[in-house]
């Protein structure tokens, strides 16, 4: 169906990207650069900019949404960029 065929577009275009950072095309490896500092500052609004597929972001966000904006739904409380992040402001 619609959806299906939706997903094999998303695949496609996830596979076109990878193949882009592959041959060097310029510019191609900035956009993962930029979704990585995105993570990294837990920026969720500059994430689902950079998505690739933006509703899937926002869809997973909402149901899964974390009861700390600071971290994501799948660390939680034991998210790696947030305990790096206090360790080293206590040095």
């Amino acid at each position: 169906g619609v959806e299906e065929v939706r997903e094999g577009i998303i695949a496609a275009r996830i596979a076109a990207h990878a193949g882009d950072i592959a041959k060097g095309i310029p510019g191609a490896a900035q956009w993962d650069l930029d979704m990585s500092k995105a993570r990294k500052a837990r920026d969720w609004k500059r994430q689902e900019e950079l998505s690739i597929d933006p509703q899937k972001f926002k869809k997973y966000r909402k149901e899964r949404g974390a009861h700390d904006e600071e971290v994501c739904s799948m660390c939680s409380q034991f998210c790696a960029m947030k305990v790096v992040e206090e360790y080293l402001r206590k040095k």
